[in-house]
């Protein structure tokens, strides 16, 4: 902008100095034109005058010198050259110079044109004798008879007759230069009031064309520019708006796309990594963050996966398929290569979606294991049931020793498969979350020892020694019934799986702000190969022993689940022919009271 003020100053002072030129130059020669002009009609006046004075006071020329007096005397009362000339050409007399060494002037232009018959004549040359610019005027000098007997002539030097005229100069000089002067001033301050404010317009732009929206037009100009500044002011709060908008609505987006239980990422048309969230990191057990800009190819290395992904960018068409990918643990995912439009016409992006359905489908197995082991494990009692009834009515009933034997035998097997279908039917209502609590400050060890009570007798039967460790009288908010529950399917495995004379102690201690119960047996343990499906339904580790104690499989279910409506976790620590430890973790302060009974 300073440059464009400098230019419109630059080309006002040339516009201003070529017309002052102009200007000047012709006000000049007009003002020494006039001056001149004005300057011999005086001169021609004085001259026209002094003729009048002088014409007819001599018979003939040869008295012309007795004008000299008159002549004299006129020259001194006026500042002009006078000079008289015989017609010979010859200065009879002359007021500024020496007659005597004074050339002849019957060349002289002004001479020449009254001897040619005018009554005046006319003409500014150097002057031979004074070497200085003069205006001539001369006329005919008459004797009384009308005859012309010699030449009258006036000069006068052309500085003094144009020195107003230089005065004038002078002055136009001086108002021309105040006028240049007062020109720069007015256009600098002109430019200056224009330009700052559209300097400001346009570093306003240039930082909206960065993104900095909250710059604002604060100057003052022409109403003009004022109104420009704030349309400019508008759409900056325009843009800030709708740039606040779409951050929003990006940083929700993000949100959105990190929160996704669906692993997301989006490839550019180069093949490169552009985006990914945690879920697609976690899928693919890598930080892709590293990897934003890199080809895909560096970091799925599923032939499955990257065979799809290239389709979808050959057909330019949505691919769907289930895959599994061999990572440090097998998983299953659903996988959509989703084409989108890319950024330069006639490109694609593809958005790669990967659903982990691992669980779904270890459900679904473990599902259809259930189903598988529920009909096996009803069977049996089933199958008991209709044996021995048949063969009852086939006759066997009449001995009643058979009688008596099969009937205990009937009545255990139906009691094995109401306790069955009870574990089964609690089991489902612990999933779907149906068990109402009623939460209540109470004693563990109190718990504990009610279960010791049921458990007894079994026990003693294995001259077993049941153990409770409470040195700090732990309390907690729990459910009583959930609880002892929980104890009682603990201790009642740990007394069935421990041989005679063994022993199972319950230990209960503070852990920070949740409460330990652990629950410790010297029996056979479990191996390390079993331990992660110990939880699964109907799973036994010894199937042939778990039935003869008269389990149902669904103990541990049931512990598991129960411990988990009660914001706890449990965890499980065995040795073969050493014992087992499970641990069981609940919070001192129950906080979730969603389900509580009212």
């Amino acid at each position: 902008m300073k440059q464009l003020r400098g230019r419109i100053l630059l080309f006002f002072l040339v516009v201003f100095g070529i017309f002052s030129f102009i200007f000047f130059y012709i006000s000049s020669n007009v003002f020494v034109q006039q001056g001149l002009e004005q300057q011999g009609e005086d001169l021609e006046s004085q001259l026209v005058t002094l003729q009048s004075q002088l014409n007819g006071t001599v018979d003939s020329q040869d008295d012309i010198e007795e004008v000299l007096p008159g002549i004299e005397k006129a020259a001194a009362a006026i500042s002009e050259r006078i000079t008289l000339i015989d017609l010979t050409g010859n200065v009879i007399y002359d007021s500024h110079a020496d007659q005597n060494v004074i050339e002849n002037h019957l060349d002289r232009p002004e001479i020449q044109a009254v001897l040619n018959g005018e009554m005046i004549g006319t003409y500014d040359r150097i002057s031979t004798s004074t070497e200085d610019l003069r205006y001539y005027t001369a006329t005919p000098l008459l004797d009384t008879s009308g005859e012309t007997i010699g030449i009258l002539r006036l000069s006068k030097r052309v500085e003094e007759m144009t020195g107003v005229t230089d005065e004038l100069l002078r002055f136009l000089l001086v108002f021309m230069g105040i006028s240049l002067l007062l020109t720069v001033l007015f256009t600098y301050y002109w430019t200056r009031r224009i330009g700052d404010p559209i300097e400001e317009i346009k570093q306003i732009t240039h930082k909206l064309s960065h993104q900095k929206y909250s710059t604002r037009y604060r100057s003052t100009s022409y109403h003009e520019i004022d109104d420009l500044g704030q349309t400019i002011n508008d759409l900056a709060g325009n843009l800030e708006s709708q740039m606040q908008e779409i951050k929003q609505n990006d940083k929700r987006m993000k949100e959105l796309i990190n929160h996704l239980v669906i692993g997301v990422m989006v490839l550019n048309e180069n093949r490169e990594i552009e985006m990914v969230n945690p879920i697609m990191n976690e899928t693919l057990g890598e930080n892709l963050y590293g990897k934003i800009g890199h080809s895909y190819l560096e970091v799925i290395k599923s032939y499955g996966l990257n065979q799809l992904i290239e389709a979808a960018f050959e057909k330019k068409r949505l691919q769907n398929r289930e895959i599994s990918l061999f990572l440090q643990d097998e998983r299953i995912v659903d996988a959509n290569i989703v084409p989108i439009p890319g950024r330069i016409q006639g490109t694609t992006n593809l958005i790669v979606l990967l659903y982990d359905i691992t669980e779904i489908r270890r459900l679904e197995t473990v599902r259809t294991d259930f189903v598988a082991n529920a009909s096996h494990e009803l069977r049996t009692p089933i199958t008991a049931l209709k044996g021995f009834s048949e063969t009852l009515l086939d006759g066997a009933m009449e001995d009643r020793e058979v009688l008596i034997e099969f009937l205990e035998i009937m009545l255990k097997e139906s009691s094995r498969l109401d306790l069955m279908v009870q574990d089964i039917l609690q089991l489902s209502k612990l999933e779907q979350k149906q068990i109402r609590m009623n939460v209540e400050s109470i004693e563990a060890k109190a718990v504990v020892k009610e279960v010791f009570q049921i458990l007894q007798q079994k026990a003693e039967l294995k001259k077993m020694e049941l153990r409770i460790i409470d040195p700090k009288h732990v309390q907690l908010e729990v459910d009583h019934d959930q609880l002892k529950q929980i104890i009682l399917n603990l201790v009642g495995n740990a007394v069935s799986y421990t041989p005679e004379y063994g022993e199972v102690v319950v230990e209960m201690s503070y852990l920070d702000q949740e409460v330990m119960i652990k629950v410790r047996d010297n029996g056979i343990g479990i191996p390390q190969s079993e331990q992660s499906r110990i939880f699964e339904r109907f799973y036994r580790v010894d199937k042939a022993r778990s039935r003869n104690a008269g389990g149902t499989g669904l103990g541990l279910s049931i512990v598991k689940y129960l411990v988990e409506n009660l914001n706890g976790h449990i965890e499980l620590n065995s040795e073969v022919d050493k014992g087992t430890i499970f641990e069981v973790y609940l919070p001192k302060v129950f906080e979730n009271r969603t389900n509580l009974k009212r």
